[in-house]
């Protein structure tokens, strides 16, 4: 019988105590996903998820224009991320400024 991983791996990390840091690393990389669709095609340029904690996703920003930017889409993309995951997961989203960012 063919059981899908979809339903194997949540157990399995929860076995293993790893929750928060897999829910975490799972934001992170629907934030990278949806980025390009939802804000710019050049979004992960530009913009880089940090980390995910108390239900706030930090996404460091090359500078204040993307700041900006993202706090225009702070809605859509807190939506498409919390329905992509299936549930609300994500309360807020913040920036923080960070040069080093910027990749060419």
């Amino acid at each position: 019988m063919f059981i899908p991983i979809q339903k194997i791996l949540p157990k399995a990390i929860a076995q293993l105590k790893m929750t928060r840091q897999t829910r975490a690393a799972l934001i992170c990389e629907k934030y990278r996903k949806l980025a390009p669709t939802l804000v710019h095609q050049e979004a992960l340029k530009f913009t880089s998820p940090l980390f995910f904690r108390n239900k706030i996703l930090i996404i460091n920003v090359v500078n204040s224009a993307w700041a900006g930017h993202l706090a225009k889409c702070k809605p859509d993309l807190i939506k498409a991320i919390n329905g992509a995951l299936g549930h609300v997961e994500i309360k807020d989203l913040k920036t923080r400024l960070d040069e080093r960012v910027y990749t060419e």
